[in-house]
């Protein structure tokens, strides 16, 4: 049972959904979650004879990513599990805050190591590191 205003979703069904919301899509079609709490409320579609869940695009107002590296122009490298969810949130976000680690010089990203390109990031801020 989720509370009023709460929704189950699987977190691939989620990241899809924000996918769809960066693309401009309409929504995701999927079979995970039918037959289950999850589903209940949401559009079944039939096509071919299969179930689908209709699962409508996520945008939102701000997204805040951290980045490994970030240059002057705002490209961003990511580091492990940050690759799954960041750049599908900078697609999907209106404006774009990151926090990079490391601040560097445009070209010092290569580009097959560039996760996001630096036109969808709006802020940069620095991590400061204590000691």
């Amino acid at each position: 049972m989720t509370l009023p205003g709460q929704e189950l979703v699987p977190q691939g069904t989620l990241a899809e959904q924000i996918r769809c919301g960066g693309f401009g899509l309409g929504g995701v079609l999927t079979p995970t979650a039918l037959g289950t709490l999850a589903a209940e409320g949401k559009r079944i579609i039939e096509i071919e004879g299969k179930q689908f869940l209709l699962e409508l695009p996520l945008k939102a107002d701000f997204a805040l990513i951290k980045a490994q590296q970030c240059d002057y122009f705002g490209n961003l490298q990511y580091r492990l599990t940050a690759q799954n969810f960041n750049p599908v949130m900078a697609m999907a976000a209106e404006t774009v805050f990151v926090e990079a680690v490391e601040l560097v010089p445009v070209g010092c990203i290569a580009p097959d190591d560039v996760h996001t390109p630096g036109t969808l990031v709006d802020y940069i801020v620095k991590t400061e590191v204590m000691a």
